[in-house]
Formats: structure tokens, C-alpha cells, sequence
């Protein structure tokens, strides 16, 4: 599926589109007088009380700002994690928001939703549980009074859906293949460059691929681009195993042990569609002695997932893991609360940013992935910093 990607906003545009805020009010900076010593006892006092009244002020303050309602579908998937902390670190002095765990159950999810609502929510802002949720989802922010909201990561694909609500808008990362073109790419790229790779020289790539939540948007166009890529290249694939992971790092592990304990040294690739997964399956392998030593281990099967989370950079930069796709949770969380912080203003959603709408009637703003090795790490750990 051909998609058109958006070019990245810079952090200096978002910036100053949320300073703007929804409503008056800014979050204040406590006195930095209270944490110095002081040279008598009326300064110390002085100083503690201009803190007090400080921090009193910033409280007040932030109880003046606009509540956005946000929430992720479970803080086990740690990519949602940290989209939640991009939304909390872009929301300063914009809104007040507390991001929920929806705790991979939709009724929890839907009560979370009607809580923040009744508290008097500007905006809701939803990594849903179930996308088929979505048309329950629009009603209660409609009953509301046509509350703005926003999906995040899942996207919902019904077109049907997306268009019923003109208040609701979606972020997320490009399309189609969500990343596993790339990752596909890599692997060919180190399967070319390593021919050791091939370890019995059969020609053939035995492969492993960990799936995410065969209830995510995501999972099996991951699935089935990383292999399509991988065979397009010419390389004919051998796949060992494949089965779902949950996107949880316990789970693939233990799937994984499984399947390290049958096939061993057969296994040439460990394909992974993120990387909680990866770094369960690389924990699996480890233990069985491979990759310890990083590329240098005298056993060595190359591990790939998607997100580059600042765990799995480490592991990079070990040489433990081939890379990842960089999934950009810190620009995602920033538009997030930019899109909103324009939708309760009455402003185009964009208002103030160099983005545009996907043209498939999504309705999508959408942050390319990029590939990460050892070569550019620190690319991707520059989207963690605050």
C-alpha cells in the first residue's frame, strides 16, 4: 500500500504552537533560593517560604489548565509507555492530564474515558484497547458536547468511522507496512554483508518471526512485510516458527526458550515486530550462550525489532541485537497534545505546524520510522531527551 509520509515537525515549531495554551494560565517555576544554604537563620525562612509560595503558585496555576483525557491501552507495551510520557512532558503548561492504563480491557478503558469526561475534559486523547470501540468512543465525546478526540498508535481503519466525527483526528507512524519494510531492508542488508549468516550455506534464511497482538492494527502487516521484503530481495525464507509474542518481553522469552531448545544453531534470524519482544527473545538466547559477547560471540543469531526504545539502543550499541526502526514517541506525544491544544481553541488542527493530513481519508498525521543501527544510534536516543 503506497502512502504519502509527513515530513517531521521540528521540536522548536511544536514548541511554541503548545506555549500558546488552551486556556490562561502557566505552570510556575519553583524558587531556587530553598535549595541554597543560608548564611542565617531569617534567610533560610525567607527562602523556604518563597518556595512554598512557589510551588503554591505553580499548583494553583496548573488547576487553571484545560484536562486533557489520555489514556494508553496497557503500560505493559512499553512503546505506549512512552508515548504516555511524551504526552505528560508536552502537556506542561498546556493542560492538565493524567495519562490512564487501560490495563488491556475496553470496559476499563471506556470507564476511564466517561471519568475524565464528567471531570470536564477539553479533549480526550485515546491509544484505544479495541479500535472496534471507536464508534462507542465518538458518541461519548459527542454526548459530551462534541469533545475533540484524538486516537493515537492504533489507528482506526474504518474509513466509515474516521469520517462520522469532524473533531477526530489521528496520530501515528506511516502506514502499510508499519515499519516492517525497513526492518525487512535491514535484514537483507546484514544477511548481504555477513554471509556467515548463512550457516548451513543452503541459500536459505531459517528464520523466526515474533508477532505482536493479532488484535493490533500493526501486527500483521509487520508480519507479512518483513517477510515479503526479506523474499523480494531474492532470499528464500525457511520460517522455523512464527506465533505472537503479545508484544510483551515475558512472553516472547518464553516463547522463544522454546524454540532455542528445539532448533539451536539452525536459527539464522529472529525477526521481531517490536522491541519489547526482541529484547524477551535476545534474554532467551543469551541464556543458551549465544550473542553474549555481542557481534564478536562465537555463537551469534542476529535479533531485529521496531520502536528503538532506550533499552533496546543499548543492546545496539553492544552489537547483542543487528537494530531497530525508530518509532518517534516523542514527536507522536508532542502532536498529540498540539493537535489537541488547536482542537478545543476552535483552530485548524494543524494551526502553526508545517504537517498535513494524510490524503487516504484517515484523517492521520503520521511520523516516518527510520532505520537504527550502530552507525546512528544516538539519533534515536536524541528523541528520549527531555
Amino acid at each position: 500500500m503506497k502512502r504519502k509520509t509527513i515530513s517531521v515537525l521540528l521540536s522548536i515549531t511544536l514548541t511554541g504552537v503548545l506555549l500558546m495554551g488552551c486556556g490562561s494560565g502557566s505552570t510556575s517555576v519553583g524558587s531556587a533560593a530553598a535549595s541554597e544554604t543560608a548564611a542565617t537563620s531569617g534567610t533560610t525562612e525567607k527562602s523556604v517560604a518563597a518556595s512554598a509560595e512557589a510551588s503554591s503558585s505553580a499548583a494553583a496555576d496548573s488547576k487553571n489548565l484545560p484536562i486533557l483525557g489520555a489514556g494508553i491501552y496497557s503500560s505493559t507495551d512499553n512503546f505506549n509507555s512512552y508515548i504516555a510520557k511524551a504526552i505528560q512532558n508536552s502537556s506542561k503548561g498546556v493542560f492538565q492530564v493524567n495519562v490512564d492504563d487501560g490495563q488491556m480491557d475496553q470496559s476499563t478503558q471506556l470507564n476511564q474515558i466517561d471519568t475524565s469526561l464528567a471531570k470536564g475534559a477539553k479533549a480526550i486523547c485515546v491509544s484505544v484497547v479495541d479500535i472496534t470501540a471507536a464508534p462507542t468512543i465518538i458518541q461519548k465525546c459527542q454526548d459530551a458536547g462534541n469533545v475533540p478526540l484524538i486516537f493515537f498508535n492504533k489507528e482506526i481503519t474504518d474509513k466509515n468511522v474516521v469520517k462520522s466525527y469532524d473533531k477526530l483526528y489521528q496520530v501515528t507512524s506511516t502506514g502499510g507496512d508499519y515499519g516492517a519494510a525497513i526492518e525487512g531492508q535491514m535484514i537483507v542488508d546484514y544477511w548481504k554483508a555477513h554471509p556467515e549468516m548463512d550457516k548451513n550455506k543452503d541459500g536459505k534464511m531459517q528464520m523466526i518471526d515474533i508477532m505482536g497482538d493479532p488484535g493490533h492494527t500493526a501486527s500483521k502487516p509487520r508480519a507479512d512485510y518483513l517477510k515479503s521484503t526479506i523474499e523480494k530481495a531474492g532470499i528464500k525464507i525457511d520460517l522455523l516458527e512464527e506465533d505472537t509474542g503479545m508484544w510483551d518481553t515475558t512472553k516472547a522469552k518464553e516463547k522463544m526458550d522454546a524454540w532455542i531448545s528445539k532448533y539451536g544453531n539452525d536459527i539464522e534470524c529472529i525477526g521481531c515486530a517490536n522491541d519489547a519482544m526482541a529484547l524477551g527473545a535476545l534474554q532467551s538466547i543469551e541464556a543458551a550462550g549465544y550473542n553474549t559477547e555481542g557481534s564478536k560471540s562465537s555463537k551469534y543469531i542476529p535479533v531485529i525489532g521496531i520502536d528503538a526504545l532506550p533499552e533496546m539502543l543499548e543492546k545496539i550499541k553492544s552489537g547483542e541485537v543487528i537494530g531497530s526502526v525508530l518509532q518517534d514517541a516523542k514527536t507522536q506525544g508532542k502532536l498529540i497534545v498540539g493537535i489537541a491544544n488547536n482542537l478545543c481553541q476552535n483552530k485548524d488542527p494543524l494551526n502553526g505546524m508545517d504537517l498535513k493530513l494524510d490524503t487516504d481519508g484517515s484523517k492521520a498525521v503520521r511520523v516516518p520510522y527510520k532505520a537504527i543501527t550502530a552507525d546512528n544510534v544516538n539519533e534515536a536516543a536524541s528523541t528520549y531527551a527531555n
